[in-house]
Formats: structure tokens, sequence, C-alpha cells
């Protein structure tokens, strides 16, 4: 090898070796920025998790109904017609409590009422007086989009409904905000009426 491009090699060798490592403080100057998570997609991540969500509960009603710890005298998927007959009135009811028109609403406490039974009854007797005010200075009414996704519980006088709730808000003929999620309806039988008890964002 050529003595000065061998010393040349060997210079630059030496300036590599010497040459200070980077902190971490430092590196971050050399990696590549990314976007926050958050302002990706936003026009299409709620409507995708929302659906992934309804997925996973439908596949979760199934399995409720067959995983040990259930107690043996829930008909839920065993009797079909009591199973049809407390989803239909899980479906009542929320389209009740949740939808109702502006023009109507003086009625709406007594309407509600009538499909309502312990803890959500009590609540309803204490504040539908302020519910009913408020609606009125905001001018809307709702309407209730109900999709049962499946009864995880049956007994003779109790029942769970897991229900995927959609409720969209209009206000002078113009759509307002909407509001979507899963909710749990517990439900008791009395009077040979099922009703709502309670009810259980998730």
């Amino acid at each position: 090898m050529n003595p000065a491009r061998a010393s040349r090699t060997r210079s630059t060798r030496a300036a590599r070796l010497a040459r200070p490592v980077p902190s971490g403080r430092d590196r971050r100057r050399f990696l590549p920025r990314r976007r926050p998570r958050a302002d990706r997609a936003r026009s299409w991540t709620l409507p995708l998790a929302c659906g992934l969500a309804a997925l996973a509960l439908a596949a979760f009603a199934v399995v409720a109904a067959l995983r040990p710890g259930v107690p043996d005298d829930n008909a839920a998927f065993v009797d079909h017609a009591a199973t049809e007959e407390v989803r239909a009135a899980a479906e009542h009811a929320l389209r009740t409590v949740y939808g109702y028109e502006l023009k109507d609403i003086d009625g709406y406490q007594a309407a509600v009422s009538q499909v309502l039974t312990g803890k959500m009854r009590a609540e309803l007797d204490s504040y539908a007086a302020t519910t009913i005010s408020a609606i009125k200075q905001a001018g809307t009414s709702t309407d209730a989009h109900v999709e049962p996704i499946g009864v995880t519980l049956l007994t003779d006088d109790r029942a769970e409904v897991l229900v995927n709730l959609v409720v969209s808000a209009e206000k002078d003929g113009i759509a307002q905000q909407s509001v979507a999620g899963p909710v749990v309806l517990q439900m008791r039988k009395v009077d040979g009426r099922w009703l709502a008890e309670d009810i259980v964002d998730r």
C-alpha cells in the first residue's frame, strides 16, 4: 500500500474513534419526529373503535352464557322466548328513556316512569323536573337507536342485557352531536313486566 495513503487511512480511523458519542438528548436531534398519535386519522378511529367494541361485546355475550360461575338458573340462550322478551323490553325501555320529542316533553316523566324501577325510577323522580327544564332550554329532540347485542343473564326475575346505544340529537331540523357506546342494562321483572333497574356504561 502507498505509504501516504496508509497514513491518511490511519488518521481517518483515529479521528472517528476520537469523535464524542452523542448523548441521549443529542441523539434525539437525529431521529425523525413522529406525529402525535392523537392527530392521526381522527375521522375513522372512533367509528372503528365502536365497531370493535361491538364485536368484542358480541363475543363476550356468547361466552358469558357458557362460562363457569354463571348461576345454574341462567336461562339466557336456553329459553329462546324468554330471552327475546327481555331483549325487546330492554330496547323499548332505552328508547323511551333516551329518545324524546320536544313537543311532547311535558309527558316525558309519565312515559319513562312506566319502564323503570329501582334505582333508575328513584333517579327519575329526583331529577325529572330539572332534566325537562334543561331540555326545553336546549330546544332539542333526540332519537335513540338501540342494538341489543346479547342477554348475558336471565333468571325468573332478573336479567342483564348488553346493548350498543346510539343517541342522536336534533334542533330546528339540524342534526346535532351524537353519542354512542356499549352499556349493560340491568332489568327486574315486576308484576310480570320487565323494567329497567340500572344502567352501567362500559
